[in-house]
């Protein structure tokens, strides 16, 4: 769910995120960064893969919890947990940077045999459109796949 971003002459973080649309924190906390780091050009930064904004990044509060968060932004605990690497049991803790679907943005993963057709059935879709949805389609168990339905109400 991560891409590299590679700095140009010129660029500072502040900037980087605000061209990326993310919050500059959330930008040096996937770097490993204290605020003020200086960058040089060509240098390589990990930015989350917002792919045709599909994406959405939230910070955990105390007190929450995948099911609540899920109800909060119309999306499941399972997408969610799917999407960030856990177990929809796991303890998610306070300042945790987690992606979250957009609206109308549906979630597989994929299980062994499957094909593009079985995928674009279950997504109720084409295959042309799952593949323009998709940058890298390997089709290996567990491959995360992403849809967004055009006219979602």
């Amino acid at each position: 769910m991560y891409k590299v971003y590679q700095v140009l002459p010129g660029e500072e973080l502040k900037s980087i995120a605000e061209k990326l649309d993310m919050e500059y924190q959330v930008l040096c906390e996937l770097n490993g960064f204290l605020e003020g780091h200086e960058l040089r050009a060509g240098e390589n930064l990990v930015i989350p893969n917002n792919q045709a904004n599909m994406f959405q990044s939230y910070r955990v509060k105390a007190g929450d919890n995948l099911y609540e968060i899920g109800k909060l932004y119309q999306t499941s605990a399972k997408d969610i947990a799917l999407i960030n690497g856990l177990e929809e049991d796991d303890y998610i803790y306070p300042n945790q940077e987690l992606l979250i679907p957009r609206v109308g943005v549906q979630i597989y993963v994929t299980e062994e045999g499957d094909t593009l057709k079985d995928v674009s059935k279950k997504f109720k879709t084409t295959v042309e459109k799952v593949t323009m949805s998709n940058e890298n389609i390997y089709l290996l168990p567990e491959q995360l796949f992403v849809f967004k339905r055009e006219n979602f109400l």
